[in-house]
């Protein structure tokens, strides 16, 4: 009986030892290489995304640190020589998730206003001319001599309203835009600077597609 519980004695200090010998050494070993993970998860979420289309060379995704700026993602895109770099803010700081749309310069193949490209020029003088001209282009195919015609400033700019420079009086004239939404579109302004097309109104709360869509004709930006 003594040599029976002698043999369960030491069977159990054996396993023992062996279960401690396997919890210090193989579980700490196999662990190893999930360790890591986390440390990788940590150093991805240290970084934001941001969108850049518009006039640059590399449009798409950057990823930049979470204290860049816009000027760091411009760097990355590359501006081309017709990006109208005056009419946004290259201090501005970015967030995760944000759309940058560079803007043309006037004037250039996708620039608004200022001069009508030869593509646009040859649709809008065969439909109606210019500034309502119908028989001088389309009948006569004075159209393909036409060439960029500069639309004139006074027809041009004075009805479309710069929600870069609006006050609140301006803005509550367009369709859809009260008072509180005037406000709303300043304070947007203030904070992540100057609008960049006028799309980026579809940002400010409280305006969807439908409204946007009422009162595109009616505004540009500017500086």
């Amino acid at each position: 009986m003594e040599r029976r519980f002698r043999m369960v004695w030491w069977t159990a200090l054996v396993i023992l030892v062996f279960w401690a010998a396997w919890k210090m050494f193989i579980i700490p070993g196999s662990g190893s290489g999930s360790a890591s993970k986390p440390g990788l998860v940590a150093s991805e979420e240290r970084q934001l995304v941001v969108y850049v289309t518009g006039a640059v060379a590399k449009p798409g995704l950057v990823r930049l640190p979470l204290d860049a700026r816009l000027d760091d993602a411009l760097k990355e895109a590359e501006p081309l020589p017709e990006a109208n770099l005056e009419q946004i803010n290259p201090a501005q700081r970015l967030k995760d998730g944000q759309k940058i749309s560079v803007p043309y310069k006037a004037g250039s193949a996708q620039g608004v206003p200022g001069t009508l490209g030869t593509s646009d020029m040859a649709g809008a003088t065969g439909a109606a001319g210019i500034n309502g001209s119908a028989g001088t282009a389309g009948a006569s195919g004075s159209a393909a001599s036409a060439g960029n015609v500069p639309i004139p400033a006074d027809s041009a700019s004075s009805t479309l309203i710069n929600i870069n420079t609006a006050g609140p009086s301006e803005l509550d004239k367009l369709p859809g835009i009260g008072p509180a939404l005037a406000e709303r579109i300043i304070q947007y302004r203030d904070e992540h600077g100057p609008f960049m097309q006028p799309e980026d109104l579809m940002d400010v709360s409280g305006i969807g597609p439908k409204t946007f869509e009422k009162m595109s004709s009616m505004v540009t930006v500017g500086p």
